[in-house]
C-alpha cells in the first residue's frame, strides 16, 4: 500500500481523535461510537510484528472494530513503539507474554514483512493461538501472517488465503491448508485475507465473525478508473466507516488508480449499481473524473434516480458538474475546486457557485478540493445522521 494511503488514513484518525476530545473530553478510542447496551462489549487482541507490521492492516481493522463497538488491545513482543514498513508508529498495551486467552473473544494478526521472521515461529503466539483455536474463538490473520497459524497446526482441512507469495502458501499448504486465491475468507473460526487491499473486508469480516456488524447506513462511492484524487476517496471513506456505515466503491473497472499512486480494487461497476441499494452516492474527484464520469450515462441516471428519491448525494473537487450535467443542481448552492471551465459547468446550469470548502444545499453536499475532504466526510456523516452515533 502506498504511502499516500497510510498518510491520509492517519490525517483522518487524528482529526476524528481531536473531535471526540472536543465532544466528549476523552480520546481514549478513535471512534465516536460507544458499545451498545444490547450486547456485550467484545474484545480483541491484534498482535504485530515489533517492526516493519503492514501500517493498514492494523489502522484498517482496528479502526472498523472499534466502529462496531469492539475492544482492541494491542499486543507485540514488548512494549516498545512498533514501527510499519510504511512509518506509521503504534505503541503496544502489553506482551504476547502477559496476554491470556480468557480475556478475549478473538486474536487478529495483521500482515507485513517483520511477521515472518518474528511471529511466524513465536512459541508464545502459537499457545495462544492454539489456545483461541480450542476454545472456538474468532482467530484471523491476513497477508503473510495466516502461517503463523498453519504452524500452530490449527489450518488442516481449512480454507484460506494470504498473500500471494510462493514460500507462504507452500507453509499453509505442507500443513493441510486449502489455499485459494480469495480476498477474504472465513472458515468456521477461521478469518484470513489476502493482501493491503483486503484490510476493509478483513475488519469486517471479523466483525461479522463476533457478530457485532452494524452499519446503519450504505453508501456508495464513484471513482473514476484512473487519476482518482486519493485522499477524496480515502479519508471520507474511513471517517464513514468509523461512523458505522457499509461502504461499497463503484467505477467502469476493477482496479482503479489515484494520482499519488493508490491503486483500489473496486466493488460494483457503476452500470451494476441501484440507487435504491444505497443512503448516499458520493463521486470523488480528481483530474480523470474530467474524461471518464461527466458524461458517463449510467452514472448520470443513478444520481437522478437517487435524487428523485431524496438520498444524499455528493461530490467533491472536479466531480460537482457530474451532478450538474444530471441537472440536479439548478438552484442548488454548490462549491467545487477553483477551475473556471469547470465552475462554468455548475453556472450554465443553474447553480449558485459559492467559493466555499463544503456546501450543503438541501440533500446536496459537495466539497472545494482535496483540503477539504476531512470536512466533507463529516458533512457526510452529519447528513447521514451517524456522525458520532
Amino acid at each position: 500500500m502506498k504511502k499516500v494511503f497510510i498518510t491520509v488514513i492517519c490525517l483522518v484518525m487524528s482529526s476524528f481523535m481531536v473531535l471526540g476530545a472536543l465532544g466528549s473530553g476523552s480520546i481514549n478510542t478513535v471512534s465516536a461510537k460507544e458499545p451498545s447496551e444490547a450486547f456485550t462489549t467484545k474484545k480483541v487482541l491484534m498482535v504485530i510484528a515489533p517492526k516493519d507490521f503492514e501500517d493498514c492492516e492494523v489502522i484498517e481493522p482496528m479502526a472498523i472494530l472499534k466502529a462496531n463497538g469492539a475492544q482492541v488491545t494491542l499486543a507485540s513482543i514488548t512494549t516498545d513503539t512498533a514501527i510499519g514498513l510504511n512509518g506509521f508508529k503504534i505503541k503496544p498495551d502489553i506482551k504476547i507474554s502477559d496476554a491470556k486467552v480468557d480475556d478475549y473473544d478473538a486474536i487478529v494478526i495483521p500482515g507485513g514483512t517483520g511477521v515472518i521472521g518474528t511471529l511466524w515461529d513465536n512459541e508464545e503466539l502459537r499457545t495462544l493461538i492454539q489456545q483461541f483455536n480450542n476454545q472456538n474463538k474468532i482467530v484471523a490473520a491476513m497477508c503473510a501472517a495466516p502461517p503463523a497459524l498453519a504452524k500452530a497446526g490449527i489450518l488442516k482441512g481449512k480454507t484460506v488465503t494470504m498473500f500471494p507469495w510462493e514460500d507462504g502458501i507452500k507453509e499453509l499448504t505442507s500443513r493441510g491448508a486449502i489455499y485459494v486465491n480469495e480476498v477474504t475468507v472465513t472458515d468456521g473460526n477461521i478469518v484470513t485475507a489476502k493482501n493491503p487491499d483486503a484490510s476493509t473486508s478483513f475488519g469486517i469480516a471479523i466483525c461479522d465473525a463476533l457478530k457485532i456488524r452494524k452499519f446503519t447506513k450504505n453508501v456508495l462511492m464513484v471513482v473514476a478508473p484512473k487519476d482518482f484524487e486519493d485522499i477524496e476517496l480515502y479519508a471520507p471513506k474511513t471517517l464513514l466507516e468509523l461512523n458505522g456505515a457499509n461502504v461499497t466503491v463503484a467505477s467502469t473497472s476493477s482496479k482503479a488508480l489515484g494520482l499519488n499512486g493508490s491503486t483500489y480494487t473496486t466493488d460494483i461497476m457503476i452500470a451494476n449499481a441501484k440507487s435504491k441499494d444505497y443512503d448516499a452516492i458520493v463521486i470523488v474527484g480528481g483530474t480523470g473524473v474530467i474524461g471518464t464520469l461527466w458524461e458517463d450515462q449510467d452514472l448520470r441516471s443513478l444520481v437522478k434516480d437517487a435524487n428523485k428519491q431524496k438520498k444524499i448525494i455528493a461530490a467533491i473537487c472536479a466531480a460537482p458538474p457530474v451532478l450538474a450535467r444530471a441537472g440536479i443542481l439548478k438552484d442548488k448552492k454548490a462549491t467545487m475546486f477553483p477551475w473556471s471551465d469547470g465552475i462554468k459547468e455548475l453556472t450554465s446550469n443553474g447553480v449558485k457557485y459559492e467559493d466555499k470548502e463544503v456546501v450543503v444545499s438541501g440533500n446536496i453536499v459537495t466539497g472545494k478540493n482535496p483540503d477539504a475532504s476531512v470536512a466533507f466526510g463529516l458533512k457526510l456523516c452529519e447528513a447521514l445522521k451517524i456522525l458520532g452515533k
